[in-house]
């Protein structure tokens, strides 16, 4: 493969903008980390099916090769098309143990690019989990990467990247990307394991990449209570992040901070498991609540956080900006509601949904709004008026929701001001929670 596609960046440049659009904001870190001219391999956790290779498109400045399920590539159009993304299949078991020797050619293939210091990015899970929980590793890139470097007497100076991706969300529009670049790992660094046990070199290798993955994603240990913690991670994350300093980036320190938290809940869990009881009996109980009068918890603390004098300047600008809105909103309601409300029924795991409504997002809003701007030009006969609406079309969606997310908190924020008792009953019980949590961890 070329090291270098024009064609492969203009698609990428397109991918990029519809990631600006469909994401409130991306936070990158540690890219001045990237190794130049050497190979490099990418190793990121894998929670979100395509939408993982695409962050790492968007914030990366390589052309990488990624090693890809090979299911995908059945059809003779798909391969070719795959091939041209720059796109390799790898086989596992579940794909037969008769293709696995198949893995043989691509591992000679990939071995022919590293040593042509091309990148090459895979998951060590090798499949995703929809959780922020990362899958035990597979042994594919200590594989790869030991036999490239022993071929080259370890000489290649390989290095692999991890890399740690996280959304504030994994399917909703307008969420945050944070994507962080570790410290590399020198594979020859491996040299004396390798030469008297490979199998050892790969497996030391294989947790050293699990280790290094690990500080740079949100984890949740638990299966069994999984949930609960998400909602914990939710309710009282952005308050713990009150407590102290742990980035200068907002997002960054929202981050870290729901990271300690849950390592402290996790504590509990094992120290005071009666506490931690109570705790998830009393969590369920105000998301349900939530839940039943149809608000999320987002709402609930939005609400609580209402001051007359801030509700009127907000209740002043959501009526200014009602124009905006109904623009950008007439020119999206329709392509938006067709990848999430018609197409969306066939996705059988959730852990797709995001995927697939980008990828349906990708055709269906520029061929809406080329339909539109024609339409707008028989009306006007002014092919000025139908270009500069066309144009502005995806700016004034991306704005238009974010404007719905302004505007629906204003509503509960004044029920709240005006004393509806259920909007304060659960802002109140919120707040005991909150307290709650906190209190546990004192005393844990």
């Amino acid at each position: 493969m070329k090291y270098w596609s024009t064609g492969y960046e203009l698609i990428r440049s397109y991918v990029r903008f519809a990631f600006w659009l469909t994401h409130r904001e991306i936070v990158v870190t540690g890219r001045q980390l990237i190794p130049k001219d050497k190979p490099v391999i990418f190793a990121a956790n894998h929670q979100n099916a395509l939408m993982d290779p695409l962050a790492l498109a968007y914030t990366n400045p390589l052309q990488s090769v990624w090693l890809t399920r090979a299911d995908i590539f059945k059809s003779k159009a798909t391969r070719s098309f795959l091939k041209y993304l720059k796109m390799l299949p790898i086989y596992r078991i579940r794909d037969g143990k008769e293709n696995l020797s198949n893995n043989e050619q691509i591992f000679a293939q990939v071995t022919q690019l590293l040593e042509n210091k091309q990148s090459v990015a895979l998951f060590p899970e090798a499949a995703h989990s929809g959780r922020r929980q990362m899958l035990p590793h597979k042994k594919a890139i200590p594989r790869i990467a030991l036999e490239a470097e022993e071929k080259n007497n370890f000489g290649l100076d390989l290095q692999i990247v991890p890399v740690g991706i996280f959304y504030s969300h994994y399917w909703h529009f307008d969420r945050t990307l944070i994507v962080q670049y570790g410290e590399p790992i020198k594979v020859d660094l491996y040299l004396e394991v390798y030469a008297s046990n490979p199998q050892k070199a790969m497996l030391s290798l294989r947790d050293e990449i699990y280790d290094r993955l690990l500080p740079l994603a949100l984890q949740i240990n638990s299966e069994r209570y999984y949930h609960e913690y998400e909602n914990i991670r939710q309710l009282a994350g952005k308050a713990y992040s009150k407590t102290r300093q742990f980035s200068l980036n907002p997002r960054l320190q929202l981050l870290k901070a729901e990271k300690e938290l849950i390592a402290k809940i996790e504590q509990l869990e094992t120290s005071r498991p009666k506490h931690f009881a109570e705790l998830l009996k009393a969590t369920n109980k105000y998301f349900g609540e939530v839940e039943n009068a149809g608000l999320s918890d987002v709402l609930v603390g939005k609400a609580g956080e209402a001051r007359w004098q801030v509700f009127s300047i907000q209740l002043l600008a959501a009526i200014l900006s009602l124009p905006l809105f109904v623009f950008g909103f007439v020119f999206n309601v329709v392509p938006f509601s067709v990848s999430r409300s018609i197409f969306r029924r066939k996705v059988k795991d959730t852990g797709f949904l995001s995927t697939f409504n980008f990828v349906v997002g990708l055709f269906v809003f520029p061929l809406f709004y080329l339909f539109a701007a024609s339409l707008l030009f028989k009306l006007t006969d002014s092919l000025a008026v139908s270009a500069i609406a066309f144009l502005l079309m995806p700016f004034a969606g991306k704005y238009a929701y974010q404007l719905l997310i302004f505007y629906r908190p204003i509503l509960y924020q004044g029920l709240f001001l005006a004393g509806s008792k259920s909007i304060k009953r659960l802002v109140n019980r919120r707040n005991e929670l909150i307290e709650s949590v906190f209190g546990m961890l004192k005393t844990n």
